[in-house]
Formats: C-alpha cells, structure tokens, sequence
C-alpha cells in the first residue's frame, strides 16, 4: 500500500467537516466566522474542570506561545492552535527539505499533505495533553483528576481542529489559526487598555479607565508608570510606538527594476519586502522554546522534583508553585523570557541570553525558511524568468538574475530576522499589550483580512470574476 493510500484511508475514519454546497454569500461567511470566533472565546473564558487554582491560571503562561498559539492556561483553550500550527510547520519543513516528496501544486499531492497533516495534529494533540497533563503545568493533579483532565483537553482541542476547518472549507472567512490569534491579541490589548477589574493598587486594571480614575480623584500618574506586571503607561507607550514602528516596517520595500522581455517599453519594479520572512522565524523559535520548556518540565516533575540531580537540571530546575512550575535554572530558565523591565533587570544575564539565543535562531530559522520554502533567489529568478521578465541591462538568465537578487535577499533574510527577534524581546520587556509578536501577527492578518473582504465584496459585485479567477 502507498502512502498516499494509505493516509487517505487513515483520515477516512477522522471527523471532518464537508464543504458547503454552493457557495455561500458573504453575509452568511461572516456569521459563520462570528459563531466561531463567540465559541473560541467563550471557550477560552471555560475553566478546566479539576484544575487548581484555574482562575489565576487563566491567561498565565511564561511564553510567547500564548500569543501565537492563542493559549489561556487553565481553560478549555491550554493548548489552543498548537497542534495545528506545530503539525503544519513538520510538514511543512519535511516537504521544503525533500525528506517527504510532495508536489503541492499537484491536487492529489495537496490531499494527501491535508490528511497527513490531520492525522499528525490529532497526534500532537494526544502528546501535548499528556505533557500538560502530568508535568505538573496545570498544577498538582491526582491520577483520577489527570485522566479528567486529559480527556476535556483532547477533546476541545480537537472541536478547535473542526472550527478551523470550517473556516477553511468555505463556511467562513480566512482560516480559524489567524482569526484566533487576532483575536486573542485584540482581547489582550482591550482588557488592558480598558478592564474595570480593581487591582490591590487602588486603580483599574485598564490603563485608561486608572488614568481617568487617576485625575478624577486626584492621585498620581506617577503610580502609573510602572505597575509591576500590570497595565501602566510604559505597556501603553511600548504598544503606540510599536504598532507605528510595526505598519512603518511592513510598508518598507527594496523595489528591483524589471522589465519585460519581448514588449519594449513595459517596465515594472519587483517589490522585495524589508522585513522578507515576516514573523515565521520568531514563530519557529517559540516552537521549539516550547518544546523545551514542555519535555524539561515533564522530566522534572517524574525524575527531578528535587532538583536533586545536577545533570537533569541542565535540562532544567524548576520550583513548584500553585500557578504550576516556575523555571530556576538550566536550559528551560534561558529560553523563557524574563517577562518585563523587572525580570530582566533581576537577572541581566538571563535577559542578556535569552535575547541572543533568540536573535540566533531568528537568524538560522530565516536562512532556512528562505531555501525550503521558495523563496530564494534562485526560485524568484525562475518566477520572473517564467513571467517573461528580466532586469534592464542584464542578460535574461536565471542565474545573473538570482546574482543581482541575492544581494538583497540575502541582507534582508537576516536583518529582517534580527528586527522581528527584537521587537519579541522588547515588546516582552516592556509590558507590550498582546506583546510584540502578537501584534506583529495581529497588524499582518487583519490586513489580509481587509484584502480578503475586499475580494470578497467585488466577486459579490460583479459574478463573472469568479469564473475568471476560478472561485467556482
């Protein structure tokens, strides 16, 4: 049996969502986006059943892949879009690096990368549950508790799996991974600019309603300024500088001349964008600090609770609290973010080090993603080659072209990587609102979203484009 065979009859047993008949209006796509959306949200604000202390659990998570994975601890939605976004990144990689062949732009390829791609999420699902599960990350759990817990997590992970599927297969709009993560960083910034919550400070958790609080009732903005974790206004000066510094940078281009090869006069400009890997190198280092943090908290809790053995706690030292356990030492410690101004200033070295191991995995992830995912010189000469264009002045060859790109290329893949590890770094240190990756996430996909209504609401006006660009 092959292996196309063989994953397509596998995912025949799985659960999946079937296409809609007939293509449905877009005021029906986006009542279908809202339902999701309500349902992932209210499934976030679900406390676990047996968990411990699940309310101060809720939303606390000491890495980036609260964000990214559009994570609240303690909820129904612990392990969010991980295993989706873990599952497709493998696939990916393995495809790009030749290790599993695939021709994507082939239909039965595309089907079989969709199947293989199902069955190992719902095997990430099944890993990272019981990791979260026993490690002790949800706090002290008995045996019984365990298999509860277990079992809730796997299951609203998996009706997390169907909702994104349901978006994709033409019910909603867009895809459920990035409607999700916008929206978790949208509702993080909201709550911090505006939640009535009071904190023991004597002000509202939202730094909007405490500044009005603050002049209201006469007392200091000066106790504003930096809170300890909590809303203040250093977060909000950090959020308004780097969303300007993040929609400055995306609308950054190194535009190459071009012009085609057989119509003189026609001339053109190949825009290369400056930060030329987006946010996939950061996204690709917070997997795999993830990971780490996942494995070394799982080996600590079943061989070194004591922290009793000095080769394990390279891996990784941890202390056990009621918020679960909190890293002291070892590779788990410098691959977690010290989380603000305080963290880092109590440690420098920990800030120092995880900003470096940061930038250089940004950095080798950048490289790699450049060559496996088509987007080399090489692979843009051959696009522009197959279009009919070439650079003025240079022979029309795939190779001279690919030379004069890589010199862009090749300085953008790595200073982009550096600016994108930094603005992760920073936003963390400085209390960002949805910190500085999430909105990095949040400004790209609400602008695909906009470009995405827009199509939308022309294929709506004038039908015959559908037929042109093949939408039915």
């Amino acid at each position: 049996m092959s292996l196309r065979s063989a994953m397509e009859r596998l995912a025949g047993f799985l659960p999946e969502v079937r296409k809609p008949i007939k293509r449905l209006s877009l005021g029906e796509r986006l009542a279908w986006t809202a339902i999701v959306l309500v349902i992932y949200t209210l499934m976030g604000h679900t406390m676990l059943y047996g968990v411990p202390q699940a309310s101060r659990l809720a939303g606390r998570s000491p890495l980036i892949m609260s964000i990214i994975f559009a994570q609240r601890m303690g909820t129904l939605t612990t392990l969010g879009i991980g295993p989706i976004v873990t599952a497709g990144l493998i696939l990916q990689l393995l495809v790009g690096a030749q290790l599993i062949r695939l021709d994507l732009s082939k239909p039965e390829d595309r089907a079989t990368f969709t199947a293989m791609n199902k069955l190992l999420t719902i095997a990430v699902i099944f890993v990272e549950a019981t990791v979260f599960t026993i490690s002790g990350m949800l706090g002290r759990l008995g045996p019984e508790v365990q298999l509860i817990v277990f079992l809730q997590l796997v299951a609203a992970t998996m009706l997390i799996v169907l909702m994104d599927e349901l978006i994709q297969k033409g019910w909603g709009l867009g895809s459920g991974v990035s409607l999700f993560i916008a929206a978790g960083v949208a509702e993080a910034i909201f709550t911090n600019l505006f939640s009535p919550i009071m904190l023991p400070d004597g002000y509202y958790q939202g730094i909007i309603l405490a500044l009005i609080q603050a002049g209201f009732q006469g007392g200091s903005f000066g106790d504003l300024i930096n809170r300890g974790g909590f809303p203040d206004l250093i977060g909000l000066a950090g959020t308004i500088g780097l969303l300007i510094l993040i929609i400055y940078l995306e609308a950054l281009r190194i535009e190459v001349p071009i012009q085609h090869a057989r119509v003189s006069g026609y001339t053109a400009r190949y825009p290369i964008k400056f930060l030329y890997v987006s946010n996939i190198p950061v996204i690709f280092a917070s997997v795999v600090f993830t990971n780490i943090y996942f494995f070394s908290t799982m080996i600590w809790s079943r061989f070194n609770p004591a922290n009793q053995d000095p080769f394990l706690n390279i891996i990784g030292a941890f202390n056990s609290t009621q918020y679960g356990p909190v890293p002291l030492g070892g590779l788990a410690y410098y691959v977690t973010s010290p989380g603000s101004l305080a963290g880092a200033a109590a440690d420098p070295v920990r800030a120092l080090i995880y900003a470096l191991i940061m930038i250089v995995f940004c950095v080798v992830f950048a490289k790699f993603w450049v060559e496996v995912g088509g987007l080399s010189p090489e692979h843009v000469a051959d696009q522009l080659i197959k279009a009919g264009m070439q650079i003025p002045g240079f022979r029309r060859a795939p190779s001279i072209i690919a030379r004069m790109l890589r010199k862009y290329i090749r300085v953008l893949t790595i200073v982009g990587a550096i600016i994108v590890a930094l603005i992760a770094i920073f936003g963390d240190y400085f209390n960002v609102y949805g910190g500085g990756i999430g909105i990095l996430l949040m400004t790209g996909i609400l602008y695909q979203y906009y470009e995405l209504l827009v199509r939308e609401k022309m294929l709506e006006a004038y039908p015959f484009l559908g037929r042109v660009l093949g939408e039915e």
